[in-house]
C-alpha cells in the first residue's frame, strides 16, 4: 500500500515536471489515474474512480512507461527528479526518485504539502550504505547532485526553477544538494513508449487537455509496470 501512494504522488509530480513538454493545447487538469478499458487507436477508454473517461489519443500526446530501478541503477550524469522531506536535523529525504531521458524543469523549490520539496537536478555522486557509515551517517544512501536555479548566473544559495531565471532553463546560478534514500524509497526510469503499449488492463496515468469545443484530448500518458 505504501509503495502504491508512493507510485500514485510520483506520476503526479511526474506530470508537473513535465508539463512544460506535453503537447495537445487546452485547459489542462488533474492527472487521472485508472486502468485501461480500450483503445482503438484513436480514443482511450479509462475506467477511473469516478467512473468511465474518454480521451483522443494525438500525434502530440507524450507517451512513457515507468520502469521499477533500485538505487543503484542511479549513476553520474543521470538526471532525476525527487520529492522529499526535510527533516528537523535539516537533512532532506527522498520519498520517490524518478531517472528521466533528459532535463526537465531544473531546480529546486518547495512543493505545495507543508515541508516538501521537489528537487529536478543531475546527479553528480551516490554515496552507498557503507560508504555513508564510514563518514558517520546514518547509513543511507546519498545522493549529491546539482542544478541550475532560478537566481542570477554566480548568485550564492542558488535555489527555485531554472525557467524562471532570465535567460531560460539552464542560464541561472548554479546550486548544488543532496538528499538520503530511506529504504523502501521507489525508484522509476521515465522511459518513452508508444500506443502499441496501451491495451486493456495496463494501469495508466493521464493529463487530459479539454479544448473550447469540450473534447477532451490525452496531452501525457504515464503507463505503470
Amino acid at each position: 500500500m505504501r509503495f502504491l501512494i508512493a507510485m500514485l504522488v510520483a506520476s503526479s509530480l511526474i506530470a508537473s515536471t513535465a508539463s512544460a513538454q506535453q503537447g495537445g493545447g487546452g485547459a489542462a487538469n488533474p492527472p487521472v489515474t485508472g486502468v485501461i478499458k480500450s483503445f482503438d487507436g484513436k480514443t482511450l477508454v479509462l475506467d477511473a474512480k469516478d467512473g468511465a473517461i474518454n480521451a483522443a489519443v494525438t500525434s502530440t500526446t507524450r507517451i512513457t512507461v515507468n520502469v521499477p530501478k533500485k538505487v543503484t541503477d542511479i549513476k553520474p550524469g543521470d538526471f532525476i527528479a525527487s520529492g522529499g522531506t526535510r527533516g528537523p536535523d535539516g537533512k532532506l529525504r527522498a520519498n520517490e526518485i524518478r531517472i528521466f531521458q533528459a532535463p526537465a524543469g531544473e531546480g529546486q523549490f518547495p512543493m505545495s504539502q507543508p515541508g516538501q520539496t521537489m528537487t529536478n537536478a543531475t546527479v553528480t555522486q551516490v554515496m552507498t550504505n557503507a560508504t555513508v557509515q564510514q563518514v558517520g551517517g546514518s547509513g543511507n544512501p546519498v545522493i549529491k547532485l546539482t542544478f541550475h536555479g532560478a537566481g542570477a548566473p554566480g548568485a550564492a544559495n542558488c535555489t527555485g526553477r531554472a525557467a524562471e531565471a532570465a535567460g531560460g532553463p539552464g542560464a541561472g546560478c548554479v546550486g548544488e544538494t543532496e538528499f538520503e534514500v530511506p529504504e523502501n524509497v521507489p525508484v522509476v526510469a521515465i522511459v518513452p513508449a508508444d500506443a502499441s503499449m496501451l491495451k486493456p488492463g495496463t494501469k495508466v496515468t493521464v493529463n487530459i487537455a479539454k479544448s473550447a469545443d469540450g473534447t477532451s484530448s490525452a496531452a501525457r500518458i504515464s503507463i505503470s509496470q
